[in-house]
Parts: C-alpha cells; structure tokens; sequence
C-alpha cells in the first residue's frame, strides 16, 4: 500500500473547495422605511452596495464558491448579482439560493441545509459585514481543532476593541467567557440597545470545572464572521425553536452539556478590519474608515466589482478627497476633507461640502451647507439648504432653504417642500407606516417588502398610479398645491412628499441618538453639550476653512486647474495628529503604531524630528477639551473640561506619557531632536504658526514643570535641555521668556551635572590611587 498518495487523496477529500453562505438578509427591522423598498445590503456604502463588500473579501480571502441567501426583495439582489457581474465569474462562483419563506437566519439555514449544497467546512457571513484580513491563520486553527476534536463545530471571529470603539460602532454591551489557553467560547451575553442594562454578569460554575482561568471579556467585539463545521446546519435543521445564530444556536450550545459541542473564538490583530453594519451608526463609522482608507484595499480608487473595472476610477486627492470624471463644480464651491463625488455631480456657487459621499449625478444647488451626509444617486438639492449626518436614498429631492437636521434619514424619492425644517432623527419614507411596522426593531424579522395593501406609488397601476405619479412630478417641480398633496405635510412641508415614521415608544431620544447616523459631533462625550458644534454660530469663513477631518479645506474646480494649495505643514501636522489618536483609540500595540507613523514619515519625506512634534503636541493636547477641527471619532479621548488648576493638569499630562512616551521616545533619536521638541513647547505654549487656536497657551503656567516632567520621564535628556537654553542666550528678551522662567531648573541640572562629574572625577583618582598602590 502506497502510504503516501492515499494520505494525499484522503487530505484533498478532507478539504474540499472553501465554501461560504452570505445572508443577504439582516432580518431586522433597524434600517427601516429604507428596506421596504430596496434590501440593506444593497444600500450604497462610499457609492459601492454593502453586499459587493462582503463578496470581494471572501473572494480576496481564498473563498472558491459562495451561496448568497436571498429573501426580501430577492429579485433586485439577484438583478445587481447579475449586473454587478458576481455570476460570471470563474475563479469566484456566486449561486443565488432563493425562499421567500424564511424570517429568521435560522430558517435560512436549514432551507440551506435542505439544497445539500454544503460539502466541507464554511464560512458563515452577513451580507453586510465589510472586512479586509485573510482567513487562513484562522481556518488553519478551525481544522487544526477539528482533527483532534469532532466536536469543536464553530470558530468566531472577534476583535479587541476599547469601550469607546465599541460604541462608536455602534455595538451594544457585550460579556464573553474565554478559556485562555484553548480560546474556547464559555460564555456570551449580548445587552440588548433597549434593555436595562444591569451591573452583574452571571456565570455558571461549571465553566470553571477542569480550567485554571476563565477570562471574562467585555473589550471585544464579535465580527459576525463564523468558520462552521457541516454540523451546524445539522444542529440548526434538529432544533427548530433556533432563529438568531447567536441568540439561540451560540447560546443553545453553550448550556447543551449532553450534545458536548464547542465554539472558539479567534481574535483577529490591530492591523485587520472586521465589522457588520447593524444600524446607522455602523453605517456612518464605516463610510468614514473607507473613506479615510482604513479598510485598504477596499477604497473608493480600488474596484470593488467586477464591473467597475471598465468604470472611470475614482481620483485620489490629498484630504481623502476622491472624485470621479465628469464633475461641474463651481469655482467659489468648497469641497472638505473626507469628501466622495460620484461622476455627473454638479455643485453651486459658494456652497461647501465636507466630510459627504455624493452619488451618481447629483446636483447641488448655491449657498448649501452639506456636512457629513449620504446623498445616493440622483438627489438634487436646491439653493440655502443645510443639513447635517443625514442620508438621503436615491431619487430625493430637497427644495430651497430646507434644513435637515442630525440624524434624518429620507428613503427613496422622499421630496421635502421649500424651507421646511425637518427634525433631528427624523424618518421619511413614501411608503406610510402601519402600525405594526417598528423602526430599529432588533428582533428577528425579514425585511419584508411593503405590504401591498399600503399606499405607495410602488405598488399601484392604471389611474391611481397616473395620479400619484403626477402628484409627485409636482411636488419634485414645486408645484403641487396643498390642496392636492396626499401626503403627510408636517413630515415633509407644503408640497412635499413622504410620510413621517415614529420611533417605538420604548426607546428614548438618548438612545435613539447614539444608534443612528448623526452622531458625528458629540460621539459619546456624555452631556457636555460645549462639545457641540452650532453651524449658526459659525461664520462663512469658519464653515470654509476647517474640516470636519480636522484639515484644511480643498477646492476642487471644474476646469481641470491646479487645486489652491493649503500650508503643507498644516497638512502634515493633521495627518499626524489623526493618525497618533487613531493607533490610541484602537489601542494598538505601540509597534504597530511605529510602523503606521513610520509610512506616514516615508510618504511625506519627513524627519522623524517632525513626527515627534506632533505626537508631542497630540499629547500636549489630549489633556485639554477638543478643540473644534477635532475628527469627532476622536472626541472622546479628551478631556471633558479645562483642568481647574495646575496639578490636575500635569496629573492628566503626566498619565498620557507614562503611556505614551516611549513611542514618543523611538522617533526622538538625538539630542537635537530633544531640542527641537523643547522649541516646540515653546511655541504651541504661544498658540504661533501650525498652533494657533490650539489651547496651547494653558500650558504657558507649567512650562516649567512640564519640562521637568518630560526630563523624568527620560523623553530628553539634561544635555539637550542646557543646550536649549545656551542657545536662547543671545536671543532677545520676548524670545528668551521661557527660558527666564526655567532658568532655576536649569541651573539645578548644571550643578547636578558638575557634582556628578566631580564625583567621576574623584571615583577615577581613587581607582589610580588603588592601581598605584598594587
């Protein structure tokens, strides 16, 4: 017998084609009115469906055929598989699975079960997870596991994430019990965004049983990502009260002591970017990690689908500023940082535009305000509108002087009548709520089409639809008399059209809030309310200088000219900056923090001098409040108010370099650099040039101490600090300020240098004295 070739064939029966189930059906209710009429998972995210993420990363990450689950609305996910060109690929097969039946995951599973597609091992996946790691190290463990334990039938996949980070996503509070050693799943317990959250976790005692330590997590976050054995479609077809995976077939596992099934877990690194888009909020974090390229390679200049290989790219501009072929923007228009323009756009006079994705021809009208919004194709925006961390679905219209406030949501061809005020976290649909339909409902329910019955132009043929469809063509004109709109004035003003969705009765405004897409400026900053930004306070010039990315602004004209360039040094000093307060808000590991920080010097041809003044007054900065060019993802790393008095101020200082300052330390490579960060206390402490308006002047009262701090501490030395102060000798008196005040500091560490030289002097007689003697 010949060992060798049977082992080889037995392995390749072992490990047939790597298979994955998307569902491209969420199942809930969050992302209503706008999945009545189109699923979620075709929802532009940067202008690219959600589900074309999902797909290219299981493409990318060794996937050979995927089976994507379609319910609600699965003719027009079939449609855009087709277009999209998904179907006809050849190294990356895409079979739809359809049933019109199934309302939970559960179900869809067992219908999945039922088509005995699955041959081996498979990734388990939503159609609306974006990702950008490879599976092997993780699929490598799960059959590792598989082979010494049968049992062993999921491995899930997490990610370490800070408190802050969690709800910046917008995930609720979640409790898991891992075994350290064989990263086996003890205990899940997910708190509903709804539910009184209680202070105690209840763990059995079996868990303990036969382990020396079971870790109690709540700084991870699931991904939604699942590599399953074929077993958990057999568990999920013998247990029918299963619908929610985690809910009931993670929980069911986890306490089924007779069926001894096990789940792992699989913590994914710093580097690897891993989330679902559960709600609004997802929604918002993830467009700007896209946009600001933290999900590389899936960027808006790098296709996605097939067919956008034959689309006109995107143009990547400095800012985070893409923009496609085809645009007309006016002079006099500003276009922020972190901005997407889709071709065929078309902006106004003096209108700005920041931190927004635009979508296939949209147009835009004069003197507008849009900040942080999601416009899909087609929207057209009249003159004097404002709005703020909205998204307007495909087909909408928005009159004159309208002004949408945080968080509106407007579906699919809502039009808003001329200078109406439509009211934070508001949702307007064509379709009109019944009353059993919920928004942000978290139950297991499919995204079900509207109801036939409902009046919606939609849905409805011969006259009636002549009828309604003339109604509309008016209100998008502008002509349609109160008298004949058939719609919900108070949603949408005088001749607008949609209808005003209510929120359930047991969420409050708070909650409701944190979940949705407008939360941009006051990310769970408590009820500091001087943290919030008032567009009406600020002036034109305010509104066209700053960002929301903390840069400054880029115009983009339409003639092809050369972009007004911006102070390179301002540039530089913002990218550092975000990119330190990224790497501490992931709390990623100091040296990949290096490696991040190191890109950015190489990209720029920076010294490591520049890099470490502005880590340096990143620092500096943090035990301050925010000022406002801070990205708001950001917000939450600063101090709430100003330090009452000097010691709370170094406290807070002091607290962030003991953490910090050794990486502050690698890029400090000589004296001179030392030097070079004194000179730049200096001048943050007079809020001059790159520091102006930085709050810097708070530290002019502790400069001293905030010297003697950083000598402590070993970020410079006493050799650099006399050499700062030998060189403002011959200074003028204005520019010798600090060193006046130092001037105590630095003669204690001249004599403390010439008491210690003494005493080397001294050590260095006796040892001679000692020689000569022998």
């Amino acid at each position: 017998m010949v060992k060798g070739k049977a082992s080889r064939g037995d392995e390749e029966e072992s490990h047939p084609p790597l298979q994955a189930v998307v569902l491209a059906d969420s199942f809930t209710h969050r992302f209503r009115p706008i999945t009545l009429e189109s699923p979620k998972v075709l929802l532009p995210l940067v202008n690219v469906p959600m589900l074309d993420y999902t797909l290219e990363w299981l493409a990318s990450a060794g996937v050979e055929e995927a089976f994507v689950f379609c319910c609600a609305h699965a003719q027009k996910v079939e449609a855009h598989l087709q277009e999209a060109g998904w179907l006809s690929m050849s190294s990356f097969k895409v079979t739809t699975v359809t049933s019109t039946d199934c309302t939970s995951a559960g179900d869809a599973l067992r219908f999945i079960d039922q088509r005995n597609c699955i041959r081996g091992d498979f990734v388990l996946v939503s159609g609306d997870v974006v990702a950008n790691f490879k599976l092997e190290d993780a699929l490598a463990l799960h059959r590792e596991r598989r082979k010494k334990d049968k049992q062993a039938i999921m491995t899930i996949m997490t990610k370490k994430l800070s408190g802050a980070s969690l709800k910046r996503f917008g995930y609720s509070d979640l409790v898991v019990g891992i075994d350290p050693d064989s990263k086996q799943l003890m205990t899940y317990q997910e708190e509903r965004a709804h539910t009184q959250k209680g202070t105690h976790v209840r763990v059995e005692s079996k868990f303990f049983k036969g382990r020396k330590s079971v870790q109690l997590r709540t700084d991870v976050m699931d991904c939604h990502i699942d590599i399953c054995a074929p077993e958990v479609l057999v568990d999920f077809r013998e247990n029918f009260d299963y619908q929610q995976v985690r809910r009931d077939f993670v929980g069911g596992v986890l306490i089924d002591e007779e069926m001894g099934n096990k789940i792992f877990v699989h913590e994914l690194t710093d580097r690897d970017y891993a989330v679902q888009i559960l709600n609004l909020r997802t929604y918002d974090a993830v467009s700007r990690d896209i946009i600001q390229r933290w999900v590389y390679p899936f960027v808006p200049d790098n296709s996605v689908t097939p067919s956008q290989m034959c689309d006109p790219g995107y143009q990547y501009l400095r800012g985070n500023i893409y923009r496609q072929e085809g645009l007309n923007i006016a002079r006099s228009a500003t276009i922020g940082n972190n901005t997407v323009l889709a071709t065929g756009c078309r902006v106004g006079e003096n209108t700005v535009i920041r931190a927004s994705v635009l979508g296939k021809n949209c147009v835009i009208g004069s003197n507008c305000v849009i900040d942080g919004c999601y416009l899909n194709d087609n929207v057209v925006v009249g003159n004097n509108v404002k709005m703020v961390s909205s998204l307007l679905c495909a087909q909408v219209t928005v009159h004159n002087g309208v002004k949408l406030e945080e968080g509106s949501i407007l579906s699919y061809g809502v039009v808003c009548g001329k200078d109406f005020n439509v009211a934070a976290l508001s949702r307007v649909s064509l379709i009109k709520q019944v009353e059993t339909d919920d928004i942000d409902s978290s139950e297991d329910e499919s995204e079900q089409p509207a109801d036939p019955n409902v009046s919606t132009l939609k849905q409805m043929g011969g006259l009636a639809y002549a009828m309604e469809r003339n109604r509309l063509d008016a209100a998008r004109d502008g002509t349609l008399s109160a008298d004949k709109s058939i719609w919900d004035a108070a949603a949408v003003g005088t001749g607008g059209a949609g209808f005003l969705w209510q929120k359930r009765e047991d969420v409050d405004s708070e909650e409701e809030f944190q979940y949705s897409v407008g939360l941009r400026w006051r990310l769970y900053v408590g009820k500091n309310q001087d943290l919030l930004i008032d567009e009406d306070e600020c002036s034109d010039d305010e509104m066209g200088v700053r960002s929301r990315g903390g840069a400054a602004q880029a115009n983009v004209e339409s003639d092809g000219e050369d972009e007004e360039e911006e102070d390179p040094e301002v540039i530089f000093k913002c990218e550092v900056t975000e990119t330190f307060l990224r790497c501490v808000r992931m709390q990623y590991d100091q040296g990949n923090a290096v490696v991040e920080l190191n890109a950015l010097k190489l990209a720029e041809d920076r010294t490591f001098a520049d890099l470490s003044r502005y880590i340096f007054t990143a620092l500096l900065a943090l035990a301050l409040p925010p000022s406002a060019e801070v990205h708001p993802d950001n917000v939450m790393l600063y101090a709430t108010e100003v330090p009452e008095c000097d010691k709370e101020l170094m406290l807070a200082l002091k607290k962030r370099l003991e953490t910090w300052g050794p990486l502050l330390q690698r890029f400090l490579k000589n004296k001179d650099d030392q030097v070079e960060l004194l000179l730049t206390l200096e001048e943050m402490c007079l809020e001059e040039g790159v520091f102006e308006a930085s709050k810097g002047s708070r530290y002019t009262s502790v400069f001293v101490q905030t010297l003697q701090l950083l000598y402590n501490m070993d970020v410079v030395t006493e050799e650099a600090v006399i050499t700062w102060d030998e060189e403002k000798k011959h200074a003028d008196e204005e520019d010798r300020k600090f060193a006046i005040l130092a001037a105590p500091f630095v003669t204690w560490l001249k004599e403390a240098e010439e008491d210690s030289s003494e005493e080397e002097d001294e050590d260095d007689e006796d040892d001679e004295d000692d020689e000569d003697e022998e």
